[in-house]
């Protein structure tokens, strides 16, 4: 008496478990990174409004298991001497300004990213156990 075991269908099924896993988890930082976009939105300055109309949130995958969020601010205005001035960079790294609106601030994007930090990874987490059914 003989048995044979392949292992074909099992891997098949594991590479599909991890193509599912992986678009979760992409679906997850997507979440986590408009959360953490909306969280700044409400810490940006908005004097004229244009700082927060400028958030941009990509999420990329790349080769693997790396998926890549950004969450990105730029306004930028022409100085006098016609260079290119962004002052989203300029509001959110000077800690020294007075903000025009209350509530507002530097570092209104770092702020929310270490507050929330656990928050955005549980999403993440949830998103793939909620695909995979665990």
């Amino acid at each position: 008496m003989s048995m044979e075991i392949s292992a074909g269908a099992f891997l098949k099924q594991l590479d599909l478990l991890s193509e599912r896993a992986v678009a979760a988890a992409q679906r997850g930082v997507d979440k986590a990174a408009e959360e953490l976009g909306e969280e700044a939105d409400k810490l940006a300055p908005k004097k004229k409004g244009k700082l927060r109309q400028s958030r941009r949130v990509e999420v990329e995958t790349k080769t693997g298991l790396r998926i890549t969020a950004t969450v990105s601010y730029s306004a930028v205005r022409p100085m006098k001497s016609g260079y290119p001035f962004n002052y989203a960079l300029f509001l959110h790294e000077v800690a020294d300004f007075d903000p025009t609106t209350p509530g507002t601030g530097p570092k209104f994007l770092e702020r929310p990213l270490k507050a929330k930090s656990r928050r955005f990874i549980k999403t993440i987490a949830d998103e793939v156990k909620k695909e995979l059914h665990l």
